[in-house]
């Protein structure tokens, strides 16, 4: 027979726990107020995240004042409220576990991978009702495997567990999928409650997936926490699309050239301040107030090799030389009354000029153009070779053609008149080869 006493301790024991089941109640997960992140201007660290949730049944007991699976529910949501909606991410959301009458297999798709919609990611949450079931953790790792398959760029996956009773099949799971993706996949876990082996579950998982952290969900409850959080996962480095070390945001010459050194705003280097950056300057060093054509050289608008700033003489014809100051060198030198050249030659028994003496007689049209007070006559010489009447008409004739070509190039008609010798002056003696040819000659003559 059983003691009276017993029955009764068993009685109120009994009782005292079903009223302690009873009264048990958590309180609702704290408010909470999202701090704005800024992804502007900078790159995206993880194009991709796909959050995996415990909603097994040991999610369905207290942690502190709260049940677990809000506090995880809450992380997702608060998360969720936190990254920008325009930021460009694909999610999507998986659980593990969850009540039987609701979720009939081990692990299930409530939010599909595609672009982030906080109030879908709210929709999905709202369907996590209860904890319920195993925890296969393993087997969400690898469906999410496949829910990843195919998307570009670089993928986070965020588990929220708290890892109760976990062991070798999780490390298995976390090992396989960062197998699969290598790089560019992260894992980043989330513990919720204060499982030691949980802890130190998180910390391997981590580890295996090598680009990723873990954290306590603790961690994550201020709007400022979550903030730190989503940066740290989410959101890179300020793009630098021309790679010059200059943040597109503050880039004011994007699409430097590789390898072209810039100043703070991004722009090249122009350290004679003449407009052309230094990596496309041939002339650098150029003079303050130059003005410079597109490679950074002085403007040369006549070609003759002075910068427009310092050419006395603009408007030189092609090919006539010049000294410094840009003006022809004088050919008729000052303080002379006359002047020879024999390098003016013709036809042979013809008056038309060889194209080979065009450059002196441009140099000569120059110099008298840069002496607009200089009148000449042009003499025509020739040797004594053949009828001295011949020879006195041929003299008349090239120098007359010479004046034509001095007035094509823009000398005044007034300023010419020519003049044929024939023979009849001979400045060497036309015995020989030598005499000869320094007889054959236009000479200009100053008129006073």
């Amino acid at each position: 027979m059983k003691h009276p006493v017993s029955n009764v301790v068993l009685v109120l024991m009994i009782a005292s726990l079903m009223g302690a089941c009873a009264t048990t109640s958590y309180q609702p997960v704290p408010a909470f107020t999202p701090v704005d992140v800024d992804a502007g201007g900078h790159a995206l660290k993880s194009q991709n995240v796909a959050v995996i949730l415990d909603a097994s049944s040991s999610m369905g007991e207290g942690y502190q004042q709260w049940k677990k699976l809000d506090i995880a529910t809450a992380v997702v949501h608060n998360m969720s409220e936190t990254i920008p909606a325009d930021m460009g991410v694909k999610s999507g959301l998986r659980i593990f576990g969850g009540d039987p009458k609701t979720f009939s297999k081990s692990t299930s798709v409530v939010d599909d991978v595609g672009n982030f919609d906080k109030v879908e990611v709210d929709k999905a949450l709202s369907t996590i009702t209860k904890a319920g079931g195993p925890s296969p953790l393993g087997k969400a790792a690898a469906a999410v495997s496949d829910d990843l398959e195919g998307l570009d760029g670089t993928s986070a996956v965020i588990i929220v567990t708290d890892a109760k009773g976990m062991g070798a099949q999780q490390i298995a799971g976390a090992t396989a999928i960062k197998e699969k993706f290598g790089d560019s996949l992260c894992l980043y876990p989330i513990l919720v409650g204060d499982d030691a082996n949980g802890q130190k579950l998180m910390e391997e998982i981590a580890r295996i997936g090598g680009c990723g952290f873990a954290v306590n969900a603790d961690e994550l409850a201020s709007g400022q926490q979550m903030a730190d959080y989503v940066q740290k996962v989410f959101i890179g480095k300020m793009m630098d699309s021309d790679g010059d070390g200059v943040s597109d945001a503050m880039d004011k010459c994007p699409g430097t050239p590789a390898g072209v050194k810039v100043d703070t705003a991004g722009c090249s280097l122009d350290s004679d301040k003449d407009g052309v950056p230094d990596y496309l300057d041939r002339c650098p060093g150029t003079p303050a107030g130059m003005k410079v054509d597109q490679t950074g050289c002085p403007l040369d608008s006549d070609g003759d090799g002075v910068p427009d700033s310092l050419d006395k003489c603009p408007g030189t014809p092609s090919g006539v030389k010049v000294d410094v100051s840009g003006c022809p060198l004088t050919v008729l030198q000052s303080g002379a009354v006359s002047w020879t050249f024999n390098e003016i030659s013709f036809e042979v028994s013809k008056a038309d000029i060889k194209p080979v003496s065009y450059g002196i007689l441009d140099e000569i049209a120059a110099a008298i153009g840069a002496n607009p007070q200089l009148k000449v006559v042009v003499e025509g010489h020739t040797d004594n070779t053949g009828a001295r009447a011949f020879n006195m008409d041929l003299s008349n004739r090239r120098a007359q053609s010479v004046v034509n070509y001095l007035v094509g190039k823009g000398v005044s008609p007034s300023r010419l008149s020519a003049r044929g010798y024939g023979p009849d002056r001979p400045i060497a003696e036309n015995a020989t080869k030598l005499g000869r040819s320094k007889n054959r000659r236009v000479q200009f003559t100053k008129v006073e």
